[in-house]
C-alpha cells in the first residue's frame, strides 16, 4: 500500500510547528501501516529536523527580494510504501543546493542552532537536490528494513 500526502506551507515561519507535527505524524503512520517497530526514535528526529531545517531555510533566505515571499510556493510531499520513505520539498525561491551548504560548527555550539547546523542532518540521510523548472527540488529518502525498525 503506498500513501502520499502533500502540504502546502506559507511562507510564515509559524508555520514550521504544523511542519514537524505532520512529518511526526506521517513517520508513525509508517509504522501502524505495517512497519513492525516502526522508525527508530533518533531517525525519526533526523528527518524531522532536516525537513524543519529545509523549510526554514526555503523561507528565511529563498525570497531576498521584498515582497516576493508573498508568491513564495513550497511544498512538501510525503510518500510511503512497504519498502521506504520519501520527502519531496519543492519550492519556488533562489536556486539553493542544501547540499552543497557548510555548516559552522563552532559557531553553532557558541550562539546555538545557527550557521545552518541544522543541515548537518541532511548528510546522515539519503538526499538529493536538483533544480528544474525554476523550482529547487529536495529528496529525502529513506528504505524501511530492519536496520530502521
Amino acid at each position: 500500500m503506498r500513501t502520499e500526502i502533500t502540504l502546502r506551507i506559507s511562507g510564515d515561519l509559524a508555520e514550521l510547528k504544523g511542519v514537524r507535527d505532520a512529518v511526526s505524524t506521517f513517520l508513525n503512520s509508517a509504522k501502524q501501516l505495517g512497519q513492525a517497530g516502526g522508525i527508530n526514535p533518533i531517525l525519526q528526529s533526523r528527518i524531522v529536523l532536516a525537513i524543519d531545517e529545509a523549510v526554514a531555510n526555503i523561507i528565511e533566505h529563498g525570497f531576498p527580494e521584498p515582497g516576493s515571499l508573498a508568491n513564495a510556493q513550497i511544498h512538501l510531499t510525503m510518500r510511503h510504501d512497504a519498502d521506504s520513505l520519501e520527502f519531496e520539498i519543492r519550492d519556488n525561491g533562489i536556486p539553493f543546493n542544501p547540499l552543497e551548504k557548510k555548516s559552522n560548527v563552532e559557531l553553532y555550539y557558541e550562539e546555538g542552532l545557527e550557521g545552518g547546523i541544522g543541515l548537518l542532518a541532511l548528510t546522515a540521510l539519503d538526499c538529493q537536490y536538483e533544480r528544474s523548472a525554476d523550482q529547487n527540488i529536495l529528496r529525502i529518502r529513506r528504505p524501511l528494513d530492519k536496520a530502521s525498525t
